[in-house]
Parts: C-alpha cells; structure tokens; sequence
C-alpha cells in the first residue's frame, strides 16, 4: 500500500492518502474557477488555509486583499480584456493554490523558497496521480454540478511549460510585492539563477507543410454538406485558416479585432493589429486572402464582399454576424479541421498524419512567418509582420531553405567514384 506524505513547517505533520485513491480525504479535488475567463464570477469555495504568514506586509495593501483568493482576484482583473492570458494565468494560480491547499496545507503568504521548489518538482510529476491527472473533462456537468472526472492536471508539465509556468508566478509574485500584499518575491532567487544560465537554442518546427495545408482545405470541400450549419462551418473553418496562414495572427488577435480593421491605402490592403504588449502593427494583406475573404464575405451573407470602413462585424463572426468567437472555439474549429486533413493521410503518410493531429492555431502563425522567410522576404519584414518584439525571436525559424542544404549534403557518399577511363 502506497503512503503519501510531505513535511510542514519545522515540526512534521503526516498527510497521508492511501493508494492512489484520496488526497487527505477528499476523493478528487474541485477546481477553483468554474470558468477560466470569468474567475471572479465563478469561484467555488474552497478551504483557506493558515500559515505563519511570515512574508506577509502588515497593514493595508494598494489590492484590498485580506486573503489569497481576493489577492489572485486582484491580479486576474488585470488581465480581463485579453481572454487567451487570462485563462492562462487564471490555470495556473489555481493550480498554485489547490496545491497549497491540499498539498502543502499552506497559504500564499507562507510559502518559502523550499515550497517554491517542492511545486516545481510536483508539476513535473503531479502525485497522487488519479487524484490530480486526467484525460480531458468539462470543470461542469450539464446540470451544472462539479465534474468529479475533472483533473488539474493532463498530466506532468513538460520543462518548455515549467520554464512558462516561472515566469507566470514571477509576474504574479511581483505584483502582490508591488501591491504590498506581500513583502518579497519568494521566485526571486530563481529569477536570477536562471538568468545566469544559457538559454538553449530554439528551432521552429511546429509549422504545416503546404501539402498539410492543402490536405486540410480539400478534406473541408469535400465534406457533405447536410445543413445551413454545416456550410457555414466549413466556410468559416476554411476562412479561418486562409486568415492566419496569411496574416501571420495570435488567435487572440483574430478574436479581437472587426472588419474595420482591414485597410486600404494606395489600393493596397493592410491590416492593423493591437497585439501583444498592445504594440501597433499593420500587416500588407496579399490578394489571395482578399479574394478568399470576399468569397467568406458573400457566403455569409454580409451586404459588401470587402470590408467597409470601420466596419464593426467582428473579424471571425458567430453565425449571428454580431459577436466575436473566442479564441478556444477558434482553436476547436482548427483542432477539428486537422483530424479531417489527418485522416487523409492515415494510409499514405502516416508520419504526417499524426503531425496534423497535434497541430494547433498557433502552427499556422509559424506557418506563415516560415513561408514569409522562404518567399525572400527579409527578417526585418518578418518581424515587423509578425509582431516579433526582438528580431532574435524572427531568427528561430532556422528550418527555412533547409531543402537546398538537404539535397546538397545528399552529394555525401561512401561508395568510391567511378573511375576515369585511360587516355
């Protein structure tokens, strides 16, 4: 029989789970939002724990926060108008806290550095393992009750994540600091040990190629169409895609922005994007995508077939032509796309097969600045499309004209060379 325990404080106090089946009692752990993108409106009560708060500031702090909860509540409002961070952020302070909770039986203001590197040693390898890992299940049942098949977690965080994930809680760290809710950063030392580390060298390879593409826009053409609805999935899904392979966009900045956000100056069209870091850009639209969003414009029966000025239909619009989809449906519609391009390559190409099914939205983006680079546009172009804030950044798709080097180093052989003939 497993026994599950962890030290607290000085003096040792025993938590124990036996087997794999409850984490001090409790059978499965609930989560603490009901909705990532709306926390504040959807909180579910959850033990406060104590502690001896030794890293607490005393008297009022700039958040109004008299507990962990208010202070991660605090934080999150920051965030409110860009849905993709929120939800991000949001996963993983309730992450943070459950494990403080259930875990470490601690609060926020207690944690010290050996807490700090106790979690990031539990997201690599999340135990009880039935208790905290999953397959994917909906936080809610359809009568809205708390799934007991919900998971924190997938499974353990790969170290690309972890190195996210230190980041996320340094932010959030900072700003409890800065809003003297607390009186230090406890991440702080790890900041700068990894600041003194080499990073390693990246490569781009999450990024579809042109035959995937093709695969995927022929698979949605040849879908039978049985409904209104289905043609105007298919329609979106294929405009969607077209969308972001030639502008290069965050799915937060295809959510984000309308119609009226194309525009034409000199009878060329770019498009202005406010991105990441609310940094300014306009990105030169090529006359493919014009002509797929005038057939896009005209199936869905929007009255011009391109964009008016300012006009307010939102860039990917629901059915009802009024209201944005979110970044998660976009990504859904996409996910579903791919499964329909994959399977054309089960039997033929099972390598690329696979490679569809894990893409994402985000493959597209680097679908288009690798392809960007591939067409001789410079690096300064590609950064200044894609919205890179370092060029640095526009340097790691070093995968582009890889084919020449390939089919030159193919010349490399062991077999002698044939003899020349005598004179």
């Amino acid at each position: 029989m497993l026994i599950f325990s962890i030290l607290r404080k000085q003096n040792i106090h025993l938590y124990k789970a036996i087997g794999e089946t409850s984490v001090n009692g409790y059978e499965h752990i609930k989560p603490l939002f009901l909705s990532l993108v709306a926390p504040s409106e959807t909180i579910v009560k959850h033990p406060m724990q104590s502690g001896d708060s030794y890293n607490r500031a005393s008297g009022l702090n700039l958040l109004g926060a008299d507990n962990d909860l208010s202070a991660i509540l605090a934080f999150l409002r920051e965030f409110q108008d860009t849905e993709s961070t929120l939800r991000v952020y949001a996963k993983e302070l309730e992450r943070l806290f459950l494990w403080c909770n259930y875990v470490r039986g601690l609060n926020i203001a207690s944690l010290k550095r050996d807490d700090l590197v106790a979690y990031q040693s539990f997201l690599k390898k999340p135990a009880p393992k039935k208790i905290w890992c999953g397959s994917k299940a909906p936080r809610c049942q359809k009568n809205g009750e708390i799934n007991p098949e919900w998971r924190v977690f997938y499974s353990g965080l790969s170290e690309v994540t972890m190195t996210k994930v230190s980041a996320i809680l340094d932010t959030f760290f900072n700003y409890l600091v800065q809003g003297k809710y607390l009186l230090g950063n406890p991440m702080a030392m790890d900041r700068r040990r990894k600041k003194s580390q080499k990073s390693p060298p990246k490569i781009i390879d999450r990024y579809l190629e042109l035959d995937e593409i093709h695969a995927v826009l022929k698979a949605l053409s040849d879908y039978p169409i049985e409904s209104d609805e289905d043609e105007f999935r298919i329609v979106r899904a294929r405009y969607i895609i077209l969308l972001l392979f030639y502008t290069g966009l965050r799915i937060s900045e295809a959510s984000g922005h309308t119609m009226g956000n194309f525009l034409l100056r000199n009878e060329e069209w770019f498009l202005r994007v406010i991105g990441k870091g609310r940094k300014l850009r306009e990105i030169p639209i090529p006359d493919e995508l014009i002509d797929a969003m005038e057939y896009y414009r005209k199936a869905i029966g929007l009255p011009s077939p391109r964009p008016e000025f300012r006009e307010k239909t939102p860039l990917i619009p629901m059915q009802n032509l009024t209201q944005a989809i979110s970044t998660r449906r976009i990504d859904q519609i996409l996910k579903w796309a791919f499964g329909l391009g994959a399977h054309t390559f089960e039997l033929k190409a099972p390598h690329k097969a696979s490679k569809l099914q894990a893409a994402s939205a985000h493959w597209l983006r680097h679908s288009y600045v690798t392809y960007l680079l591939n067409s001789g546009a410079s690096l300064k172009v590609a950064q200044e499309n894609a919205g890179h804030s370092n060029i640095a950044t526009t340097m790691h798709y070093r995968h582009v004209n890889q084919t020449d080097r390939h089919q030159q180093t193919r010349k490399l052989s062991l077999k002698k060379s044939p003899k020349k003939s005598s004179e």
